[in-house]
């Protein structure tokens, strides 16, 4: 039994051919292009947990020579910038608490204005 291609039928398979092939390279390059980029975000966390952990082990060392003066009086200003951080936020919620009233108030009496405009205008006709 022979198998005999004319011109055009191998023309035609070796179109389909490279077709097959230039697919199979988008597709690889596509996925080399995710793969490297997941490879570049993990090294970009890593680095960021590395500065992370020089960060920390530079700020422990500084706090182990302090004396028990000098963390007592950071834990007495740290208490005092707490309780006026505090006495600040219920000076703003009032004020705005307050800004919140008038500003109902003057356009409750802009409404009643209006409502008196209204039925004079009304009485007129």
């Amino acid at each position: 039994m022979d198998i005999s291609f004319s011109q055009d039928g191998l023309l035609g398979i070796t179109v389909l051919l490279v077709i097959v092939i230039m697919i199979y390279l988008i597709m690889r390059e596509i996925r080399l292009m995710r793969t490297n980029t997941r490879k570049l975000e993990l090294e970009l966390e890593r680095d960021k947990l590395q500065i992370l952990k020089e960060d920390n082990a530079s700020s422990v060392q500084p706090a182990l020579r302090l004396s028990s003066d000098q963390i007592s009086t950071l834990k007495e200003i740290e208490e005092s910038n707490i309780a006026l951080e505090t006495d600040i936020f219920m000076k703003q919620k009032t004020i705005e608490g307050r800004l919140k009233r008038l500003e109902s108030y003057v356009k409750r009496e802009k409404l009643d204005l209006m409502m008196d405009r209204i039925e004079s205008e009304e009485k007129k006709i």
